[in-house]
């Protein structure tokens, strides 16, 4: 069985984009903003986790370059560190 949903007599729909914008406006007053050192707080972690993971990233990254100029680019140059072509095949 499908559920239908009612309108509370008394609420009519406002139209339009003027009626978007009152309902934006009410439901804007609804809002708990914080308070300026609550900001400050919530920015200082964004910032400080936003470095954490950036610094992550580019560790990773370079230690993956890193893998792969030894492993995959030393391989087929002669420098060593890489793999020599007669062990890849066999001889």
């Amino acid at each position: 069985m499908a559920v239908s949903a009612r309108r509370r007599p008394g609420t009519q729909p406002r139209g339009g984009f003027v009626g978007f914008l009152r309902e934006t406006y009410d439901e804007l007053r609804k809002v708990v903003w914080p308070t300026p050192p609550e900001l400050y707080r919530y920015t200082v972690i964004v910032v400080i986790t936003t470095a954490v993971i950036a610094l992550f990233i580019t560790v990773v990254d370079a230690s993956l370059q890193e893998l792969t100029k030894r492993f995959i680019y030393g391989a087929f140059s002669g420098q060593g560190g890489g793999i020599s072509l007669p062990k890849i095949f066999g001889h």
